[in-house]
């Protein structure tokens, strides 16, 4: 009794783990998000370098539906008001078709490889309605940001639709998912869902030093570069000028 509470337990903890806790809409299906070798679990920590190209997404059963759309956000955007924290879109893609052949998936995350139905492009699709953006926490807090993925069925979706969810992309710091879904009819159409971790190593720098990028690219701002005012390289010139007749002045006097 014992062993199959603690199997109940654990596939219910597993359920629980697709998306982060309290984010809506919930789904208790896996979406499969891969980075070559690196695969989202659940929560877990991939390397920044390894979340740098558009992942690899798909299912390991076949769906119906004939047209999907796959978002990817991060739920921990830095604000000036720690430890609050803003959303910010990374991706938004529309048009999405399923192969109908599963391909091999291999992860490096301890889970044994499987196999996927991967979703792709055609060429006749809308296209990307906010184009990939890398994950890069800037050394703020919090340090960790937490990226989630959510596969959605467009399969009926009018155009309409649609084009909620394209003006929706065109702000993407404070992307709310669960209002933007509802807002265009498709917060019940969420199929499947996952999310993995990025980490900046630290320390945490000063807020004035990348409040900038940390909401718009998720990165810290670069130093300004030292330059030469124009003002101070003027006098310079001035004063060289100066002398250069004062001296000639004094040749002058003194023949």
């Amino acid at each position: 009794m014992l062993s199959k509470f603690i199997t109940i337990l654990a596939a219910a903890s597993a359920t629980l783990a697709i998306t982060p806790p309290g984010f809506e809409p919930g789904t208790d299906s896996t979406l499969v998000v891969t980075y070559g070798n690196a695969s989202a679990e659940g929560g877990n920590v991939l390397e920044r370098l390894d979340t740098q190209s558009v992942p690899k997404v798909g299912t390991q059963s076949r769906l119906e539906g004939s047209s999907f759309a796959v978002l990817m956000v991060d739920l921990d955007i830095p604000t000036d008001s720690p430890p609050a924290t803003n959303t910010l879109l990374h991706w938004l893609q529309i048009g999405y078709v399923q192969d109908t052949v599963p391909v091999s998936v291999n992860t490096d995350s301890g889970t044994a490889n499987r196999s996927a139905f991967l979703f792709k492009q055609p060429s006749e699709s809308p296209g990307t309605a906010a184009e990939y953006i890398a994950p890069n926490p800037p050394a703020r807090i919090p340090l960790s940001h937490r990226y989630t993925q959510i596969l959605i069925d467009t399969s009926d979706a009018t155009p309409e639709n649609l084009g909620v969810l394209q003006d929706a992309a065109e702000t993407r710091l404070g992307f709310d998912v669960l209002d933007v879904l509802t807002k265009a009819g498709l917060a019940d159409k969420v199929l499947a869902a996952n999310y993995f971790n990025v980490t900046n190593p630290g320390p945490v720098e000063s807020s004035t030093n990348s409040t900038s990028n940390s909401t718009t690219t998720d990165s810290t701002e670069e130093s300004p570069s030292a330059t030469t005012p124009p003002s101070a390289a003027s006098m310079q010139t001035a004063s060289g000028m100066l002398l250069s007749v004062a001296l000639a002045g004094v040749m002058f006097l003194t023949l």
